[in-house]
């Protein structure tokens, strides 16, 4: 990021307080994963949520803000999006391209799953569910030849650049640790893909709607200690609709189309309030699964390995704290 970019999204950011405190959030033990959560497929209203004393914030997503635990550590980073006369029509193309997406995929938009009742696919590396090794994510053929032309859309490719970028000027070390362990990880293994070269997240997933609403959950399979890039897309009036909340920092956040919003995904509640009729929502995501790094931090093994291979070593492990 430039200096100008440094300037604006570091120095000028506004911080926003928070009584939480990241470390009693939900990580399990190992420090690798959080703790599954999702709330009965409900999602809440705005009113709903004042009445059990959440607070609201009118985010015009373009100024960008940190909201900070009590110890002044980042739960989360309101990243706004570039300072860039053609970002409207970014965004746009973007949204068109994952709408053409959605139906070459006959995807089914009422299909509902654990997050919300929505289309969705993921591309890219993960590690997790039983695998023996990292993998890339199965999709059959006609799915991921689409996907793979949808990571080379170029306004795709934009929204992939800025997450990173993002990441990295907020968060150094966690992006320099993913940087590290994911090279060792793509050096041992070159059949692993990856979606973007301008981004060092490993995997995506392409929220297609047409209505985009999250019940509140966690994104446990994720690194604790890494951003999930959320980007909306849309049209939707976000005074009135698809909040991004915060359930465990109890905060309710204006998410217009066009921003971004980076969270703590494995261990934060999170969701939105729901779409006024007639309205469309999409997102597009970029995380990082944390078993790929405790893959690489056990030597390009299994933890359960590691322990038959190297119990004195397996058991010295400790995750080192990346806030």
């Amino acid at each position: 990021m430039s200096a100008v970019g440094f300037n604006k999204y570091v120095l000028g950011a506004e911080a926003l307080r928070s009584e939480q405190d990241v470390a009693y959030l939900r990580i399990a033990r190992g420090g690798y994963l959080g703790k599954q959560v999702h709330d009965r497929r409900k999602v809440r209203t705005v009113a709903n949520l004042l009445e059990k004393g959440f607070t609201y914030f009118a985010w015009d997503g373009k100024s960008p803000h940190v909201l900070l635990d009590a110890h002044g550590r980042i739960l989360a980073i309101l990243a706004g999006h570039p300072a860039d006369g053609k970002w409207n029509a970014i965004i746009e193309e973007a949204s068109e391209a994952m709408e053409r997406a959605r139906k070459e995929c006959e995807l089914d938009d009422g299909k509902i799953h654990r997050r919300g009742k929505f289309a969705t696919l993921a591309r890219g590396v993960s590690f997790g569910g039983g695998q023996t090794a990292p993998t890339n994510m199965g999709n059959d053929a006609h799915h991921e030849e689409v996907l793979s032309a949808l990571c080379g859309n170029k306004a795709i490719q934009r929204l992939a650049g800025f997450g990173s970028s993002v990441l990295s000027t907020y968060a150094p070390r966690v992006y320099e640790r993913m940087q590290d362990r994911l090279g060792t990880l793509y050096q041992a293994d070159p059949s692993l893909q990856k979606n973007f070269k301008n981004s060092i997240y490993p995997a995506a997933s392409f929220n297609f709607g047409r209505k985009t609403v999250c019940y509140p959950h966690t994104d446990a399979a994720n690194d604790p200690c890494n951003y999930c890039q959320i980007t909306a897309l849309g049209r939707y009036d976000p005074r009135r609709s698809a909040h991004f909340v915060m359930y465990d920092s109890e905060l309710i956040i204006e998410f217009p189309p066009g921003a971004t919003i980076f969270t703590l995904s494995a261990i934060e509640r999170h969701g939105n309030t729901p779409l006024e009729e007639g309205e469309t929502r999409q997102s597009f995501m970029q995380y990082c699964a944390g078993g790929l790094l405790r893959w690489v931090e056990a030597g390009l093994r299994t933890q359960v390995q590691f322990q038959k291979d190297d119990p004195d070593g397996a058991s010295s492990v400790k995750v080192k704290s990346y806030f």
